[in-house]
């Protein structure tokens, strides 16, 4: 079964270096750039976490992130020990720096789509944006050829469920009754 779904997976990224344009070179790799370190995110919950309105929403991101980086970064990817692609045939195909850490799940992904269902939740009207971001975010991430397809799948699914465990856990956090 793991052997079919690695085929599955090395035969989508072949297709993807096929469909490669310098165009959609540059936009990809400015994509997956503002989501290294989960920086576009911390941009966009920081106005948030300014204005006493929305505050409970910006800490609310906050707390997701921080579950997707604990339970994927910390946990998960040493637990699965995967090789990423560009390790091991695409080498020759990579665009960017190879990442040092491993492959499943994608981080960017996980915090990418744990954002988007904060959103859905607590700011609806910027849901859809949100969530196509993060669907490129993920497309960066297998068409730059540093993730399989079901590590951006298993990173999405993570950063779900990360974003809904999040929504209900922050109104008991005490920090959130914080006013400037």
């Amino acid at each position: 079964m793991l052997e079919k779904i690695q085929a599955w997976d090395e035969k989508i990224l072949t297709k993807l270096t096929h469909k490669r344009t310098p165009v959609l070179n540059k936009i990809m790799i400015l994509i997956t750039t503002v989501g290294n370190h989960g920086y576009v995110w911390f941009v966009f919950l920081m106005p948030f976490l300014l204005m006493n309105k929305w505050r409970i929403t910006g800490f609310t991101m906050l707390l997701s992130l921080c579950f997707t980086w604990l339970g994927g970064e910390v946990t998960i990817k040493h637990i699965v020990g995967r090789v990423r692609p560009c390790n091991k045939s695409f080498e020759e195909f990579l665009l960017i720096e190879n990442p040092p850490h491993y492959s499943f799940p994608s981080g960017h992904s996980s915090s990418s789509f744990a954002i988007s269902m904060v959103m859905f939740f607590m700011c609806q009207h910027l849901f859809i944006p949100v969530l196509i971001f993060a669907a490129l975010m993920a497309f960066s991430r297998m068409y730059l050829l540093v993730h399989y397809p079901t590590d951006v799948i298993a990173g999405a699914v993570f950063g779900i469920i990360c974003g809904c465990i999040a929504v209900p856990l922050s109104p008991y956090i005490p920090f959130f009754d914080f006013q400037f």
